[in-house]
């Protein structure tokens, strides 16, 4: 008999203040503050605890704050641009680095993370979704669990991220080729799409619709989009396709007003809570709130510890 729980995620990527118009990231630091603050309170609202994907850098600043909201329930893993974190200036994205220089970037990302939040993180997520096919295999070698690497469908070159015919639901990673599962130590849980129709970005990439409340940047490129009927396609081909640990995985930035509804990225978060029971019910399937090291544990029960390549 199929599991009717579907496990969801709802996560954000705290990043430095923004660079500019075409970056991510909160006008300042205590605006990206708040922007969590209010995430979690919202969510809370609804009985829910997300998962935060922080930049170390944020460590000297706000690291009594996540570790509060750890103390809470939340969860909280590694984020890192690597165009921001970069050493020397180099503007590239994790996909353009060989395994060396990933291994040496997240390295130093690790250890900044546990001089500031003393502790280790044992989940990891890329700015822009970007990888290569070395980057699972120096995950599994840092000691990462899992994450969330992969954005099913997009090809954005300009940030080193190609994802087209990506495994779309939980599977441990290959060591080999990204975009297929293997047997590393790693489960990796993708961002949740809806692939119905492939689309162009104005900012010149492919994807597919998923659930951020908003669009990638705040700037004139926002494509509209209706959450509730992204949520449905989304919760059908689950249901259609029956994977072995169903998922849905909702990414947001602290760069968004999650609290007042005269915003769009408060009432297209606002949609999707209102929406997601009555239309998984519709499919026979169950919502249960998780973080993703939760989901990791499920997976692994349900596919069992594999060994790596």
């Amino acid at each position: 008999m199929n599991d009717r729980h579907v496990y969801v995620m709802f996560t954000m990527d705290v990043e430095i203040v923004s660079g500019g118009a075409t970056a991510s990231g909160p006008g300042s630091n205590a605006e990206g503050a708040q922007r969590v603050r209010e995430y979690m309170e919202v969510l809370g609202e609804h009985g829910l605890t997300p998962t935060f994907f922080v930049d170390p850098q944020l460590g000297p600043e706000q690291a009594g704050l996540f570790l509060d909201l750890r103390r809470r329930g939340a969860e909280v893993g590694m984020h890192i641009h690597a165009a921001k974190f970069s050493l020397d200036g180099r503007r590239d994205e994790l996909g353009a680095l060989n395994a060396a220089e990933q291994r040496a970037m997240l390295q130093r990302g690790l250890d900044l993370f546990e001089r500031h939040f003393q502790f280790r993180p044992r989940i990891f997520r890329p700015g822009c979704f970007s990888a290569n096919d070395h980057t699972y295999g120096v995950l599994a070698e840092l000691g990462f669990e899992g994450g969330s690497i992969s954005i099913p469908g997009r090809v954005w070159l300009e940030r080193y991220c190609e994802w087209s015919g990506a495994m779309p639901h939980p599977h441990y990673a290959n060591a080999a080729m990204r975009q297929y599962p293997g047997c590393l130590p790693f489960v990796e849980i993708p961002l949740s799409v809806d692939r119905s129709q492939l689309r162009r970005h104005p900012l010149g990439f492919d994807y597919y619709f998923d659930l951020r409340p908003g669009d990638v940047y705040q700037s004139a490129n926002v494509v509209p989009r209706d959450h509730r009927q992204v949520l449905k396609n989304i919760v059908r081909q689950l249901a259609e396709e029956q994977p072995l640990l169903k998922t849905i995985v909702i990414d947001v930035h602290n760069d968004r007003d999650f609290r007042d509804l005269s915003t769009a990225p408060a009432r297209h978060l606002q949609t999707v809570l209102r929406n997601l029971s009555p239309v998984l019910a519709a499919h026979g399937l169950v919502g249960a709130n998780a973080t993703y090291t939760e989901a990791i544990g499920l997976f692994k029960a349900k596919a069992g510890v594999r060994p790596r390549l």
